[in-house]
């Protein structure tokens, strides 16, 4: 048994397997349930363009060939979207994808990746994974300021990178323009990468937002990450790209699978970068629901936090109970513990029918736990 503990990597020993939203399969199967609605993923559950789904339908009867591994139809349409060189995109599966590689093709022993906490949990891992040292930073939430100097002042001279989520998953808070430009210039000086994982941009209505692209045309440390699973309903094909560097961009090339991101994902994502009217479409129904929701979340008398999102933060001190009970409902919402932020559940916004449903499961539930 020896050469097993030998084998395994000492400096994963404290590192934990991300745990992702419960799959409706999975509800059914382990609470003998006939039916479920999964708000826990933060997908669009909207029906997708009939152009996209050609698309799908197009490339599956190519499913015996290998996918271009460069990507080229949709590097070249991504690049002209953001009026960038192809050579400045990068297409990989997913933005959990492009980060392993990322981190592998800059890390060098003794590096350092830092993050802001709680944000999404794959940062640590990605960077777990390609040998860096973790650098956790806690931001004060409501009411403290932003945080900048902390995270500026964590970064030191063997950080390579400081990857910020914005807006932030899971509180749906987003870092303003002023902050974003002065964290960047800062770490510029400090030659340390700023990686913005931009996931929920377009759900975004604060007009203090400003994206990493701004700050890509201005500085030379920027890496702006977005990714077609949200808003455009792709979340099954792993796939998303990012804008970086030219020599960031080169480097990531040596160590990239080959084959990452398959042909429907190419070219469902490439069909669904011009349905401009389908994403305006969807924003607005989403952010007309998550009022909807809040609001009578509000009037049950629970806190809802402000977000810039398709999702909702709901402030519980008993949340694993509730939790559980919705579980019993058929009702699969996320656990604010799995992402390092206790006494929360995170409730995407999903269809009209699904968010009644979830409005009635959620308030059946908090009579019984009260009636205990």
């Amino acid at each position: 048994m020896s050469w097993k503990s030998h084998i395994v990597r000492k400096s994963l020993a404290d590192v934990e397997p991300y745990r992702p939203g419960k799959p409706i399969s999975e509800v059914q199967r382990e609470l003998g349930l006939q039916s479920a609605i999964r708000l826990c993923s933060n997908e669009n559950p909207w029906p997708l363009p009939e152009k996209v789904l050609a698309a799908v339908r197009a490339s599956s009867e190519e499913i015996c060939r290998y996918p271009d591994p460069a990507s080229y139809r949709l590097k070249r349409a991504i690049a002209m979207k953001w009026g960038r060189s192809p050579s400045e995109v990068i297409v990989g599966a997913g933005t959990e994808g492009i980060l392993y590689s990322l981190f592998q093709s800059i890390i060098d022993e003794g590096d350092e990746v830092a993050y802001a906490v709680p944000t999404y949990p794959m940062y640590g891992l990605a960077a777990a994974a390609a040998g860096a040292k973790r650098i956790e930073i806690r931001t004060e939430r409501d009411g403290g300021g932003s945080g900048i100097e902390r995270l500026a002042d964590a970064c030191g001279p063997r950080t390579k990178a400081l990857v910020i989520c914005n807006p932030n998953n899971p509180t749906g808070t987003i870092m303003n323009r002023a902050d974003l430009t002065a964290l960047a210039n800062s770490l510029n000086g400090r030659e340390t990468l700023l990686i913005l994982d931009e996931a929920y941009a377009e759900y975004v209505e604060d007009p203090k937002f400003a994206s990493g692209i701004d700050l890509f045309d201005q500085l030379g440390n920027v890496v702006m990450i977005r990714t077609f699973s949200k808003i455009y309903g792709l979340a099954a094909l792993r796939v998303a790209y990012a804008i970086a560097p030219k020599p960031v961009v080169e480097t990531y090339l040596k160590v990239r699978k080959v084959f990452e991101v398959n042909s429907i994902a190419q070219n469902a994502a490439l069909a669904a970068l011009s349905e401009t009217a389908y994403i305006q479409e969807v924003r607005e129904k989403t952010l007309a629901e998550r009022e909807r929701m809040s609001n009578a979340l509000r009037e049950m008398g629970i806190h809802v936090q402000p977000t810039q999102t398709n999702f909702i933060i709901l402030d519980f001190p008993n949340a694993r109970t509730v939790f559980e009970n919705l579980l019993m409902e058929g009702i699969i919402v996320r656990l604010g513990d799995d992402l390092g932020f206790p006494g929360h559940l995170r409730v995407t916004v999903g269809l009209p029918e699904e968010n009644d449903l979830f409005l009635q499961g959620l308030g059946k539930v908090l009579k019984r736990i009260a009636g205990r």
